[in-house]
């Protein structure tokens, strides 16, 4: 059944494991009236955790699918074409109906219980995902967000965003902070963060590979003040992204979150994985930023699993 003018449809990218999982799930769980759209690269798993959802919590049918590559700007563009009228999925939400974008796709090479060395491009490639791949698809579909009676673009981070801002420099914190950031000033950030880390991780290993012995190994603080690991760098910058959206935008609520510390693939060889939180607890802070009722929600801040709004910068202390 069509979601009528008062359903919220809630986008829902790396959808189809993990913390993606996990919101798809609480999405339709907690709002009986809401719809939720699977992407994923793999457009059968995308079609196969829709049609898993839908018996679950349907009829009527709930859980739609649509592939997509947030490292390809023709897919994210071919996302927000399908949900416009006369598209693929046109039928699935009325164009002024409450929208939600949850920026969740992501990887990671270079986590703090990640063996050493840390390959030269984990920099590189996780920041084509967690920012680069969010700025694509939040791009992409910012007119539809727009048009939306109730538009939230929810950007899933994590405490090491908030330490990795810690760790940096004053000065470098100071430009990731600042209220006249751009999208280009990120860039630049990003491209200089890139370099170091590259020559960082190329310095720290011998021809075959290995770790040098007396080199020093990553994570430390680079000559132009960045925290050199990668995961919590591209999280510190999408906090400044989700600023900038909020700033730019103020008819949206432009959100990021922690979802936990989550039993998910990458953090399977966290030495007390079992100690940690399920995907379904991770993903209910985030259907709750995309349900809650918008007068009682902060755009432009960051909120832990508690639910509560903190700071961008954590207290290492």
């Amino acid at each position: 059944m069509p979601a009528g003018a008062e359903s919220r449809l809630v986008i829902v990218s790396g959808a189809a494991r993990g913390v993606g999982l996990g919101v798809c799930r609480q999405a339709l769980a907690i709002d009986p009236a809401s719809h939720v759209l699977c992407t994923a690269r793999n457009l059968d798993q995308a079609q196969g955790l829709a049609a898993d959802l839908n018996a679950k919590y349907g009829p009527p049918i709930r859980a739609h699918a649509h592939q997509l590559d947030v490292t390809d700007e023709a897919s994210c563009v071919a996302l927000a074409d399908a949900l416009k009228p006369g598209g693929s999925l046109d039928s699935i939400r009325d164009p002024s109906s409450p929208l939600a974008l949850v920026n969740n796709a992501g990887v990671a090479f270079d986590l703090p219980w990640f063996p050493s060395p840390w390959p030269a491009d984990a920099a590189s490639k996780t920041l084509d995902v967690n920012l680069f791949g969010a700025e694509r698809l939040t791009r992409a579909l910012l007119p539809q967000l727009l048009e939306s009676s109730d538009g939230r673009v929810i950007f899933v981070s994590s405490g090491g965003g908030r330490a990795n801002m810690a760790r940096m420099t004053e000065e470098q914190r100071t430009k990731l902070l600042d209220d006249e950031l751009t999208w280009g000033d990120i860039e630049r950030l990003t491209e200089q963060f890139t370099k170091e880390y590259e020559e960082a991780a190329r310095a720290a290993i011998d021809d075959e590979g290995k770790a040098k012995k007396d080199a020093k190994q990553l994570p430390f603080l680079s000559p132009s003040g960045l925290w050199l690991q990668s995961y919590g760098f591209s999280k510190a910058c999408i906090g400044s992204y989700c600023g900038i959206i909020a700033r730019q935008n103020p008819s949206l609520l432009s959100m990021t979150c922690s979802p936990g510390f989550i039993a998910t693939d990458m953090s399977s060889t966290y030495a007390k994985y079992d100690e940690l939180k399920t995907v379904d607890e991770g993903g209910g802070v985030i259907a709750w930023m995309a349900s809650e009722d918008k007068d009682k929600l902060q755009s432009g801040v960051f909120y832990q699993p508690d639910r509560k709004a903190v700071g961008w910068v954590a207290d290492l202390n």
